[in-house]
């Protein structure tokens, strides 16, 4: 059974920021991308995510509400496990 796609909403896009609403559909997933820029997430509840890097796999805790940021060049995958959709708030920093 194929799992859902997450789906990826601009707000925002100008010379400074990308501002994407990320809706994780339950047993969802990203599909593996690279991001080109640094970022910021904002999970909106608290959630387990799964990430699948090249370094392997390993479970997420998110908080809502709570930020957290990365550099641009992550290469992953991003599953929801949970019986309910996680919304998420990419800020991506050109």
């Amino acid at each position: 059974m194929d799992r859902p796609v997450t789906v990826i909403s601009n707000q925002i896009t100008n010379e400074r920021v990308l501002v994407n609403h990320l809706l994780f559909p339950s047993g969802g997933h990203t599909e593996w991308h690279c991001h080109s820029y640094d970022y910021v997430i904002v999970p909106m509840q608290d959630a387990q995510l799964i990430m699948e890097s090249e370094e392997g796999r390993k479970e997420v805790t998110l908080k809502a509400g709570v930020s957290y940021y990365r550099k641009a060049g992550v290469k992953h995958n991003v599953i929801n496990p949970n019986e309910f959709d996680v919304t998420l708030m990419e800020i991506e920093i050109i």
